[in-house]
């Protein structure tokens, strides 16, 4: 969800903010953890390979967050991002 908050939010800032890069990253991991949500609450059997491939999206969205330094946005979209990474490693 906050990916998702986060590519309206850089549509409106435009720049770099709305590189055709960032905005597919942010997309893409918004993408991902709502598949993998929905993977994990139906206990389904490839939960361990959706939430490997979550993790690492997760962690290159947060890296393309960081390179808009100076932006609490981006911070705290980066911030989620690596929580996000983390929980999927420890299930």
């Amino acid at each position: 969800m906050i990916c998702t908050h986060a590519a309206q939010y850089c549509l409106e800032m435009g720049g770099s903010h709305a590189s055709a890069t960032h905005m597919r990253m942010l997309q893409d991991c918004a993408d991902i953890c709502e598949a993998a949500s929905k993977l994990l609450l139906r206990s389904s059997p490839q939960i361990t390979q959706m939430l490997s491939v979550c993790a690492s999206l997760c962690e290159q969205c947060a890296a393309s967050c960081d390179k808009l330094t100076g932006d609490m946005q981006m911070k705290t979209c980066a911030d989620e991002c690596r929580r996000c990474a983390a929980a999927c490693r420890q299930i």
